[in-house]
């Protein structure tokens, strides 16, 4: 990850921007887990509300290709439906903590 051009992004310097980051894969792994219960649960609204949560942080990080995954996951649980979230679940992991490996 290239932390200088996300802290030129983002106005801040680079410090700050790998405590963001860090801060955002230990909230987004919390999400994730919110996810698994939910789809255990077969509750598709708290599947959303977790789904929202990772899409809004990535999306003010400009983490785009996360957003975007997140985003269809949220639409996907906002229609009911948590068909093949279980291969959901592991992208969105992998994705997560590829971003640990800086």
């Amino acid at each position: 990850m290239d932390f200088k051009n996300l802290a030129s992004r983002l106005g801040l310097d680079e410090d700050d921007v790998i405590e963001l980051v860090e801060l955002f894969v230990t909230t987004a792994l919390s999400d994730i887990d919110k996810i698994k219960k939910g789809v255990k649960k077969n509750n598709s609204q708290d599947v959303a509300a977790a789904s929202h949560s990772i899409k809004g942080a990535a999306g003010n990080l400009g983490f785009d290709k996360l957003y975007t995954f997140a985003k269809d996951m949220e639409m996907q649980a906002k229609k009911g439906s948590l068909t093949d979230f279980e291969l959901y679940i592991s992208d969105l992991e992998n994705r997560v903590n590829a971003l640990n490996k800086f």
